[in-house]
């Protein structure tokens, strides 16, 4: 067993805004840029495609109209958590990224509709995907030329791909002629292989019309994860839903301008549910022991993740594939049914069993995808995952991943009665500390020995949390407008309020939706605010955290001498904000930032305490400066 490990002090960690990640393309690169001043320029010295080196992947077959060639690329680059070797390279405009073993799909390459939606090819990277076709001698006709070349030297090589005098969009049209590239950068950055990516256009044919409208121009994952390469506001939710297809060319806007998909690198450890969130062992804990990249900053990600409702990044390898420490947050999207029978709507399906390895236990389902002979599979993190990650710092587990619920779940004796344990959370009468405002105690409905996480959704706006002094160091909470998530290893008795929620609402009713218990969806949770007045010493402050003047709001139950100050983690007093004999009633007092020195003090936890008139309530209070 390891040696005991103690849990920091911060007893809540708030959250302001956190990063949208996601298992989606539009976590991997940046929106379309235009760039300009990079005049196109044909290959020279480029390995040719011959025609009928494009094939039909149903007859292989040569096909002039929508075949494919596949070349093996000079490096590795990833896309999508995945590291390719090879390229299909389409008649119609695109290119597909192809692992060992695949082959490109049998249909649908000449619908250039087909990069916005949840259907086959996946893995495209289009810069002018039509309905195209690969002249060679026939009369009228340009001749066309598909060809490839690799520029530069390692590690900052580029594979250019250029469709030469492709007769595009309009077969009929011996004019209809255009020339453009797809740049494929190397990665140059150490253990990392996700490169750039650049469409260049050059001048269309000339002699009469060139039909440049409809072409889809951007990149695509899978399940209609793409990138609209006709989007330039920079504004990922528009890149990621538009459907524009193209109307003029060039679609850059001149020749001697690009569209460019700047990758934004991952990294990628092996390693599920190892715990290792925040990637800690790729860095300064490189070769240490698992016990000392565990920290309480991978159970933050997780639960600011849930408490903002934005994803860990849910690729094999990445953050959320990490934190599923019980090994049951496996997920994919399918389009059967659940006994596999039918075709269904499309719907996330989950895979709860846990087991050791990923590609084990998996469902009968012929829509789970796979990319060379891997399963296409997400994975998520929950705030159950934190508990535990918790539980094993406190030394209870001895390792990460843990598949062994024995020592997770709480150790009650035989005799113990089942209505006894806790399977929810419970809402209690509520106090009313100021007009609209409200304090909430958080309750199980019974008794709870072990790790417990839970996430729930007022309905309001969460101003505070306050944890319960017993549970200052094994309790952690993160919210974010009327979100909130709780980790922690506990010992508690039923009815033992965890912690006071201070929520604003405007409505009769509190309310908890989404609320999830150890991992196990619950029903909705009401109770109307007929309530009583608080009778004790109530604070709250907002904002919080804070880079500005925080109010500190005081329901004061009685007349006396009151003393409200702002103290360090190590119980330094850094200012004293108010102090005097004050009658019973609500009172504002800010707080600039300044310490009693009159110096703005650093960023940081501190600890909010009122005290007097034989009461004493703490606060934590984060400051940004």
């Amino acid at each position: 067993m390891m040696a005991m490990r103690t849990l920091i002090s911060s007893l809540v960690l708030l959250v302001g805004s956190w990063s949208f990640v996601q298992a989606q393309v539009y976590a991997e690169f940046q929106p379309a840029v235009k760039i300009g001043g990079k005049p196109f320029a044909l290959l020279s010295g480029a390995t040719v495609l011959d025609a009928d080196q494009f094939l039909d992947p149903a007859t292989n077959n040569p096909d002039h109209d929508n075949g494919y060639a596949i070349v093996v690329l000079p490096f590795l680059f990833e896309y999508q958590g995945y590291r390719y070797s090879r390229l299909a390279i389409s008649v119609n405009g695109f290119v597909l990224l192809l692992r060992a073993g695949e082959n490109p799909p049998l249909t649908g390459g000449s619908i250039p509709g087909r990069l916005f939606v949840n259907t086959e090819p996946f893995n495209v990277i289009a810069p002018f995907w039509g309905d195209h076709y690969y002249r060679t001698t026939e009369p009228g006709y340009t001749p066309s030329q598909i060809s490839y070349k690799v520029v530069g030297s390692a590690p900052n090589r580029a594979f250019v791909v250029e469709w030469k005098n492709l007769n595009i969009n309009d077969k009929s049209l011996p004019s209809s002629v255009a020339s453009f590239q797809l740049w494929l950068y190397e990665s140059a950055r150490p253990g990392n292989f996700q490169g750039d990516i650049e469409f260049a256009y050059g001048l269309t044919g000339s002699g009469g019309p060139v039909q440049v409208q409809g072409a889809a121009i951007g990149i695509k994952g899978g399940f209609g994860d793409y990138l609209n390469g006709l989007v330039f506001t920079g504004d990922v939710n528009q890149a990621r839903t538009s459907t524009q297809l193209s109307t003029t060319w060039q679609p850059s806007g001149g020749s001697d301008t690009v569209i460019r998909f700047n990758a934004i690198p991952r990294l990628f450890l092996e390693g599920w549910g190892d715990g290792d969130v925040d990637f800690s062992q790729a860095g300064k804990h490189t070769g240490m022991g698992q016990d000392r990249f565990v920290t309480v900053n991978d159970v933050m990600l997780i639960l600011r993740s849930v408490a903002t409702d934005r994803r860990l990044d849910s690729l094999k390898g990445r953050q959320a594939y990490h934190g599923d420490v019980n090994h049951n947050g496996r997920y994919y999207y399918s389009t059967r049914t659940l006994d596999n029978s039918a075709d269904s709507t499309y719907h996330r399906r989950a895979i709860p069993t846990r087991s050791l390895y990923y590609w084990q236990d998996l469902p009968s389902d012929n829509s789970l995808p796979y990319v060379g002979g891997d399963p296409v599979l997400f994975f998520e993190a929950t705030e159950y995952d934190a508990a535990i990650i918790m539980l094993y710092m406190a030394a209870r587990v001895p390792y990460l991943p843990w598949l062994l619920d024995l020592t997770v779940l709480p150790p009650y004796g035989r005799g113990a009665a089942a209505a006894e344990i806790a399977t929810n959370v419970v809402l209690p009468e509520v106090s009313r500390i100021a007009p609209n405002t409200y304090r909430i105690p958080l309750m199980l409905n019974g008794m709870w020995r072990g790790a417990l996480g839970f996430r729930a959704e007022f309905n309001g706006a969460i101003r505070s949390v306050e944890v319960a002094p017993e549970f200052a160091e094994k309790l952690v909470v993160a919210y974010d407008g009327g979100r909130i998530a709780v980790a922690g290893v506990v010992d508690c008795e039923p009815g033992q309020p965890l912690a006071w929620v201070t929520l604003q609402t405007q409505e009769s009713t509190v309310q908890m939706r989404r609320i999830r218990f150890n991992d196990m969806e619950m029903p909705d949770l009401a109770r109307p605010l007929a309530v009583s007045d608080a009778s004790g010493l109530q604070v709250v402050i907002t904002p919080n955290p804070s880079s500005m003047p925080a109010t500190i709001e005081v329901v004061l139950p009685q007349a006396g001498y009151y003393r409200v100050a702002l103290y360090d983690l190590m119980g330094k007093r850094v200012r004293v904000i108010a102090e005097g004999e004050y009658q019973k009633g609500l009172y504002h007092f800010q707080w600039d930032g300044l310490g009693d020195a009159g110096k703005q003090v650093g960023t940081g936890t501190y600890i909010l305490q009122v005290e007097g008139a034989g009461e004493r309530v703490s606060q934590p209070f984060v400051w940004i400066r």
